[in-house]
């Protein structure tokens, strides 16, 4: 697997396949092979498609202190730049949707197009807040195993969770992986981000949000939101899916991304 050399580590990506670039970029506790669905839909359909793994995450290198979301977005940069794939449609679960937008903040020209996948803008509430840097302190003193079962129901559906044990044992797996002096680094650069609401507000590009109608942190209400703000937006909720529908239906939600495509990369 290829490494990039970054000011933060090495950052580990895949690259595969031919045409236009889709960059994916993975969200908290999970890494690059989340979009192992989307890597074989895409190619097999005429993309080249890259997966990076956000600093401290899968291949990359980890961190400790503190993370920030720079950190990622720049990572990102070093992809796109190495591997002469701008401007390419940006791609971005959860928390890698806030580093997408970190990304575009900085770099406004370098994406034809954006997926938000079950992210929003705003700033988190000053409870939300607290309890990120309370789940990090958490993670440092007991690692990762006891919260994965806590935090498993959080991004996946119950029917999920009850008859996709293959995609549960995935999310469980790439959970336990993770480092969690790295995760705690990483969380609490989360919760210390920047509002990005002016950033889509301003944001040309055509835009696809896509939220699970069963995402238990917010039932696709900040989803509504973010669709609000973006100039040339839109959104799908997908039915029976949660806070990760790439993985819980990723053939609904690889139609519904490939048919947003269809407009400006064929």
């Amino acid at each position: 697997m290829p490494i990039l050399t970054t000011p933060f580590g090495p950052v580990g990506y895949t690259d595969t396949g031919d045409g236009p670039a889709l960059v994916f970029v993975h969200g908290f506790l999970f890494d690059r092979t989340m979009w192992t669905p989307q890597v074989d839909y895409f190619t097999a359909h005429g993309y080249r498609v890259l997966c990076l793994d956000m600093v401290g995450f899968g291949a990359s290198a980890g961190a400790t202190g503190i993370i920030p979301m720079a950190a990622h977005s720049r990572a990102l940069a070093a992809l796109v730049d190495a591997c002469a794939v701008e401007p390419a449609v940006l791609v971005g679960y959860s928390m890698g949707g806030q580093v997408v937008m970190d990304f575009l903040h900085r770099h406004p020209a370098r994406a034809r197009a954006a997926v938000f996948s079950d992210t929003f803008a705003g700033l988190d509430s000053p409870e939300s807040r607290m309890a990120r840097m309370t789940l990090a302190d958490r993670l440092e003193r007991e690692g990762v195993e006891e919260y994965a079962e806590e935090f498993l129901p959080w991004v996946l559906s119950e029917r999920t969770v009850r008859d996709r044990p293959e995609v549960t044992a995935k999310a469980r797996a790439m959970i336990l992986a993770a480092d969690p002096v790295t995760a705690a680094s990483a969380l609490r650069g989360r919760a210390e981000r920047a509002d990005y609401t002016d950033v889509v507000r301003t944001l040309s590009i055509p835009a696809l949000v896509v939220a699970g109608a069963q995402d238990r942190f917010d039932r696709g209400v900040l989803a509504a939101e973010l669709r609000a703000a973006l100039p040339n937006g839109r959104m799908t909720i997908l039915d029976e899916t949660g806070h990760t529908p790439s993985m819980e239906d990723s053939d609904l939600f690889n139609r519904t991304v490939h048919g947003f495509l269809r407009a400006f990369t064929t």
